[in-house]
């Protein structure tokens, strides 16, 4: 008859839990987004606020606002610089924050790139790249200047 070692579970169960909170690490990286919740964005907050209450972050000092056009809502992330590209995730005010955030891209004059699907598109100008994302309802940019 054969016996079980219980060391082996143990040993698999441990070395998951050290992963799992590896990958939790920001190790030291400035820019580590911890999510943020509308009573941890503001001290004068109940937890009975909802998210659509949530302060929307600044966008960085250097951003295009002129030129890259955001859906309207509650920006949850935006971080980077002109050196390195910015990255915004926007909290739709909408039902078709994607949609719309390829419409005002369009409309803007930025062209799309092949390989558009119903989840993501890359757009660009003689200025700006810009990838537009959806991973949910959010809508997340990554924009570059062009060099």
């Amino acid at each position: 008859m054969r016996t079980r070692n219980p060391f082996v579970p143990a040993a698999i169960v441990a070395a998951l839990t050290i992963g799992s909170l590896a990958a939790c690490s920001s190790n030291g990286n400035s820019n580590y987004v911890t999510p943020q919740t509308a009573s941890s964005s503001s001290s004068s907050s109940s937890s009975s606020d909802s998210s659509a209450g949530a302060k929307s972050e600044e966008l960085p000092s250097d951003f295009p606002k002129d030129d890259v056009p955001l859906v309207d809502g509650t920006v949850v992330v935006a971080r980077g610089d002109k050196d390195n590209g910015w990255s915004v995730t926007v909290q739709p005010s909408g039902k078709n924050g994607f949609a719309d955030a390829k419409s005002a891209l369009e409309g803007k004059g930025y062209t799309q790139q092949a390989g558009a699907s119903d989840t993501s598109a890359v757009y660009t100008n003689d200025k700006y790249t810009v990838s537009v994302k959806t991973p949910g309802v959010s809508v997340t940019y990554s924009v570059t200047a062009n060099q």
